[in-house]
């Protein structure tokens, strides 16, 4: 098995040549990004053609974009697609002509709070059939406009292309699978989708490089919605979808937050609490789609409810706008990131169900395990705690949570009594086990 390294060179020279690509929904800026990832994992894409039905959706025509710019009738330019390509709306049509001031003030938006910044707005690759075009640009420049009349070339045309989506699965024991997206769309944009493939290509890495995985872990990247829509539809396995993890935001300089799965309390949540409790969070535990709002709303919404949690940064200022940049990526946030998605995977993976195989309290100096309470009280009462849940009906996590300690200090506590024969570990239970519990209670 190849070893595994982590390299923030090998995050960032997956982010700078790609971010500023035009990577809309369907385009051949989004398709060069996602061939090129495949080719750098070594894994294959799911390709659907525009026009394919997904679920209730439908794959848009490829948006071709040749040139665009506003200038004044003297030629000095306003705006320009090719300086940046936030400034033309995604999916604006084509549209060529002299028209006046008040005219164009119809077809510009500007950022509401941040003057001198452009904004990205993407709504309409969302909406079929819409006859519309707009450009961005910064409210400063809106300011200055003073001149009557001024020129707009757009040229743009729709056509037939394909949806390019990652899905790669790594296999485990278990065919329960643990999946974990980001969108490969959002031109212009850093942590806003691209910073956040970046580190979960490091993760599944690192997950390749395991000589032994329970879960099957699955790595879903395309365009947002209709990447969610085309695997549902047509990858392979779907049934197999335990849990999923939607990312965004990753690289900046704010403290965790996440947002529920639909129902709140899945096993998914429950270790996402408890991993980032070990972290720097802000809004710990968000109601669902209440941050950003992504695929979720496929992979945990009608049909389907497979509990999916969104892990971000929130609330990110420079959020759809041109300072979503290379220079704004936080590259310690995004080891950081990578810090916490590994303690989420690695949770996954050892949480075990103990039974215990003794009876009494266990002399615990002879298996040098006992804490002086003089030093740590809650440490020394916490063993106790977990020898009497220790009865085949709790996880680890299960008894983390009912005695309020870490998941680690039971994880470890529980291996090594395990080591000793003392207590039996059991896997094909540990995500049930506390809606058995539930269950029991209920009764």
């Amino acid at each position: 098995m190849e070893a595994y390294s982590m390299s923030r060179q090998r995050m960032k020279d997956l982010i700078e040549p790609y971010y500023m690509l035009n990577r809309i929904t369907v385009g051949d800026d989004t398709s060069l990004f996602a061939r090129s990832l495949a080719t750098q994992l070594n894994t294959n894409l799911l390709s659907i053609p525009s026009g394919t039905s997904c679920l209730t959706w439908t794959i848009p025509d490829k948006w071709v974009v040749r040139e665009a710019y506003i200038e004044t009738l003297s030629g000095k330019r306003i705006a320009d697609f090719a300086w940046n390509p936030l400034y033309l709306n995604s999916y604006s049509i084509p549209f060529s002509g002299v028209i006046s001031r008040e005219e164009l003030l119809k077809h510009v938006s500007s950022h509401p709070e941040l003057e001198d910044r452009l904004i990205y707005l993407n709504r309409w690759q969302y909406h079929k059939n819409h006859t519309q075009w707009a450009f961005s640009v910064p409210q400063s420049t809106i300011n200055n406009l003073s001149e009557d009349s001024y020129r707009v070339h757009i040229d743009t045309s729709f056509e037939p292309g394909t949806l390019d989506v990652i899905d790669w699965v790594l296999p485990g024991n278990s065919t329960d699978t643990v999946f974990f997206a980001a969108h490969t769309c959002h031109p212009g944009q850093v942590n806003d989708g691209i910073a956040c493939i970046a580190v979960l290509a490091e993760l599944f890495l690192y997950l390749r490089s395991l000589p032994n995985r329970h879960y099957t872990y699955r790595l879903i990247l395309g365009p947002e919605y209709y990447a969610a829509a085309a695997v549902l539809q047509y990858g392979n396995g779907i049934e197999n979808l335990r849990y999923g993890f939607y990312l965004d935001m990753m690289a900046n300089s704010l403290p965790f937050s996440f947002s529920r799965s639909f129902h709140g309390n899945s096993y998914a949540d429950r270790i996402t609490r408890s991993v980032l409790a070990n972290y720097d969070t802000d809004r710990l535990d968000a109601p669902y789609r209440s941050l950003y709002g992504n695929d979720e709303m496929f992979y945990d919404g009608p049909g389907f409810e497979i509990p999916t949690v969104c892990l971000c940064r929130h609330p990110y200022l420079f959020y759809h706008t041109d300072f979503d940049d290379l220079e704004h990526c936080d590259f310690d946030k995004l080891e950081e990131s990578l810090d916490m998605l590994k303690d989420i995977v690695e949770t996954f993976e050892t949480d075990n169900v103990p039974t215990r195989n003794y009876e009494g309290p266990l002399y615990l100096t002879d298996y040098n395990l006992y804490i002086d309470p003089k030093i740590d009280q809650r440490g020394y009462a916490a063993l106790q705690e977990i020898q009497i849940l220790m009865n085949g009906e709790r996880s680890c996590l299960d008894i983390a949570e009912t005695i309020g300690v870490d998941f680690l200090f039971v994880r470890n506590f529980v291996n090594e009594l395990s080591k000793h024969g003392l207590v039996t570990l059991s896997r094909s239970n540990a995500a049930t086990a506390r809606s058995y519990l539930q269950a029991e209670a209920m009764k």
